[in-house]
Order: C-alpha cells, then structure tokens, then sequence
C-alpha cells in the first residue's frame, strides 16, 4: 500500500514560479517521524550501493548512519544545536521523503536522540510540494535554488545535480547552461567529470568522504591538454583514477600540473611510483621555472614581450616618453648582469 500523506497544520503558504507555473508551497514544522530519507541522496546514491533488500526502519538506520559518518554532516549537527534550530527549511514530498535536507533530518534526528526532553527537536521545519510536482520539475527547482542559487551544494553535489538534469531529465547541454546561468563549456566539464568520478573513482574507492575528491575531476576537464589525454590515451581515465585513490596525487591543485609531468615519461613514472612530489622534483631539473619563482616570471615575461603589442612598442620608439624607455634599459641592463653571473657571453 502506498504511505499515507503527512499530516500538518499548514503555518504559511509560499508561492513559486517553476517553470512558468505558479506553485504554492506549505510550510509547516512536521513531526520529524514523519520524514523519511531519500536513497537518491547525493551524497549517498553517488557514493555507495545501498542493497536493494534493505528497506523500511533498516533502510532509514543505514542512510543515517552512512550520512552521518561525513564530518561535514556532524559539522552542520554543531551549527544547529549553537543555533538551536535551522535557518533554511527542508523540502519534502507529500508522503514526508526528503527532496532537500536529508544532512538536516540526520542532525535533527542525532539532536532528539541526544536531549529526548527538547521540544524543539520533536518536529523539523520544512516545506511540503504539492502532489502533481513531477521529478523534473524537482530538478529544475533544486538546480534553481542550489546550482544557479546563493545557497549553493557543495561542488561534487552540483555538478550531480547537472549530470542527473542531462541523463535522467534529457535536458539538453545549451539549456541546463541556461536555467543555472552557467557557461555550456562549464556545464560539459561537470557532466563528464562526474560522469568519470561515478562510473571510475567511486566503485573502486567508494564512501561519502570520496566526494571531496572531485576537485581532481573537475580540474582534469578544465585543462584542454588533459582532456585530450583522456580522450585519446588508452588507460588514461584508470591512471588518473589510480593516480587520485592511491594519493599519488594528493591536492586538487597538484593536476594542473599534470600536463607538464604528462610530456616526460620518467616524470610519469616517478608519479606512479612515489607521487607528485617525486616527479616534480624531477622535471625541476630540466624545468626551474616550476619550483623557481624567478625562472616563472622570465618565462612569463619572455611570452610577453614575444605578444608584446604595437601601442607599447611606439611607446618605446618616441623619445618623449623617456619612462618607457627607461624601463626597457632597466630590464635590459638586470638581464645582462644575470647573464654576467651565470657566465654566459652575449
């Protein structure tokens, strides 16, 4: 049979445009048995297999216990109890799942087991979507108040988000960039590093806490160079997998650096081995401009002035402008005392 709808005296009633509809939404404080986790959860169905023979209170008991082992969420349980109660409503369905704020439930949940006398834990503030709300309007909604929104999910929790709107809705590319006011290109980088996040890093290194390595993925997409590897590099996705799970690489930042490692095979190797560090070290040999923040800026400066524009140049040429002049003397003159130093003739 299918669950009763929730019972609650609505205390307002909001009105929303969603998708050129106007839809009124109830919000009302519900008895917290009431509310039921969602298995589609982010944090959860992107990050661990939930056995399809669990179901029911067995179901609940281990959604709260997989969200509750992220310290992002017991983080969040400490904001509501010095705050003694939520700033932003969860959003539910007739029946009581949570569409919004399965994090919040789990703390308010973890509060009423911890001061069983407090009131204020007996029942949670939320908002209650009318029946005829179909998932894709859901979507578009939670996009609309996380993705494009102020309050905004956490990066593994956005681009999701955006993976789900483009498989699950056939919402295409052009318009999810759109509705989230986004770029197209930002929209493609999210759905193919989720895509390879999902289908590659999590099976084989699976948890809630492995959603804060998406930063690696997303810089992986965000570098052309990089993306062409993956693309026409047998093994490449599984390396870069390796490379993430075994901390190899063990910053997000570190794979923008990737591309210069990628160039020399014994670099390569050193990453594979020992990690980041080791085959950095070794291009810094034949490269000081990666760990030297002089050899950086000669480098910088050099692809300037190969770029170096006409109104600059005549800048130099006229004799009334004896500052630029100067300028150029200057770099000329510290450049040949360098030269002078390393003993190189010119």
């Amino acid at each position: 049979m299918p669950k009763p709808a929730i019972s609650a005296v609505p205390l307002v009633v909001d009105e929303i445009t969603l998708d050129g509809k106007r839809v009124q939404v109830q919000s009302v404080d519900l008895p917290l048995d009431q509310v039921t986790l969602d298995p589609r959860n982010p944090r959860i169905a992107n990050t661990v297999s939930i056995s399809i023979s669990v179901e029911g209170e067995a179901l609940q008991k281990k959604l709260e216990a997989l969200l509750w082992e992220d310290s992002d969420v017991r983080d969040l349980y400490r904001q509501v109890l010095i705050n003694q109660g939520l700033v932003e409503r969860i959003i539910v369905r007739q029946d009581g799942k949570v569409v919004e704020g399965n994090c919040r439930t789990v703390v308010y949940r973890k509060l009423r087991e911890k001061q069983p006398s407090e009131r204020r834990w007996q029942n949670i503030p939320a908002r209650i979507l009318p029946a005829d709300i179909g998932d894709r309007d859901v979507a578009i909604l939670l996009g609309e108040m996380h993705v494009a929104g102020k309050n905004t999910w956490t990066p593994f929790e956005k681009a999701g988000h955006v993976y789900r709107m483009h498989n699950d809705f056939a919402l295409v590319q052009d318009e999810i960039a759109l509705r989230l006011r986004m770029s197209k290109s930002k929209v493609n980088q999210l759905i193919r590093a989720f895509d390879m996040m999902k289908n590659k890093y999590l099976p084989k290194y699976p948890g809630p806490s492995s959603s804060r390595k998406f930063s690696y993925f997303e810089e992986l997409f965000k570098n052309p160079f990089l993306r062409e590897w993956v693309a026409s590099t047998p093994g490449a996705e599984d390396t870069f997998v390796e490379w993430v799970g075994t901390s190899k690489l063990d910053q997000g930042v570190q794979v923008r650096e990737l591309s210069t490692i990628l160039e020399d095979e014994d670099a390569v190797k050193a990453l594979t081995s020992e990690g980041f560090a080791a085959a950095q070290r070794l291009i810094a040999e034949d490269n000081p401009a990666i760990t030297s923040k002089l050899f950086r800026r000669m480098v910088d400066m050099t692809e300037s002035l190969k770029k170096a524009q006409l109104d600059d140049i005549q800048r130099v040429r006229k004799s009334g402008n004896s500052k630029a002049r100067r300028i150029v003397d200057d770099l000329s003159e510290s450049l040949m005392h360098f030269l002078e130093l390393c003993g190189i003739e010119k």
